[in-house]
């Protein structure tokens, strides 16, 4: 069994926001009708081959992911290298992701949140690029902004790559993912294209 955890912010103000990546690309391995409410998050169930998993949707705010995430995870029994976190990265351009295996949580607020209440940060990350803002200061209304219309076709292939890799990672090994993906760049003329 596995856990596929979408980072975002609930209601529909935040629905096509940078910050909300996380459940676009969820909204590809599943259709939105097809979540329920569970404890403070939407599930929605997800079979790949023969193994059996769940979505996760947060319904807490982004930098509380980890109070709607560990519950679930300690109800199915699933450790914390069957867990996928998927979140937007400033870090990367828009038409780039980034696999990886453990490690920091580069502050972003909803991977310490889940760090917190899992104790331990040695689930796997999804990083979708967004870009980073004009100026440090605007980071706040930059992940809280939509992306600019000419970017629709570049995070329509980005998004498609991410359910793509979630769906592999149920049965494939990181190293295999990060060869796989980490290279890909959808947008390769726009190199500070946000």
């Amino acid at each position: 069994m596995f856990l596929i955890v979408g980072q975002g912010n609930p209601g529909l103000q935040y629905a096509r926001t940078k910050h909300n990546v996380g459940f676009m690309v969820l909204d590809r391995l599943a259709p939105p009708a097809s979540y329920r409410l569970k404890g403070n998050a939407l599930v929605a169930e997800l079979a790949v081959g023969e193994e059996k998993g769940w979505l996760v949707k947060p319904t807490t705010f982004y930098n509380a992911t980890g109070e709607a995430v560990a519950p679930i995870a300690r109800f199915y029994k699933i450790p914390p290298g069957r867990i996928l976190v998927i979140h937007d990265e400033l870090d990367l351009p828009p038409g780039r992701l980034r696999f990886k295996a453990g490690g920091g949580n580069a502050g972003n607020y909803g991977l310490e949140s889940i760090h917190k209440h899992l104790g331990t940060s040695a689930f796997h990350r999804l990083r979708v690029g967004i870009g980073k803002p004009p100026t440090p200061e605007e980071g706040a209304g930059w992940v809280l902004s939509g992306f600019r219309p000419e970017l629709a076709p570049v995070m329509e292939k980005v998004l498609e790559a991410a359910a793509q890799l979630a769906r592999d990672w149920v049965s494939e090994p990181p190293e295999k993912l990060q060869q796989k993906y980490n290279g890909l760049n959808f947008a390769p003329d726009t190199p500070r294209a946000q």
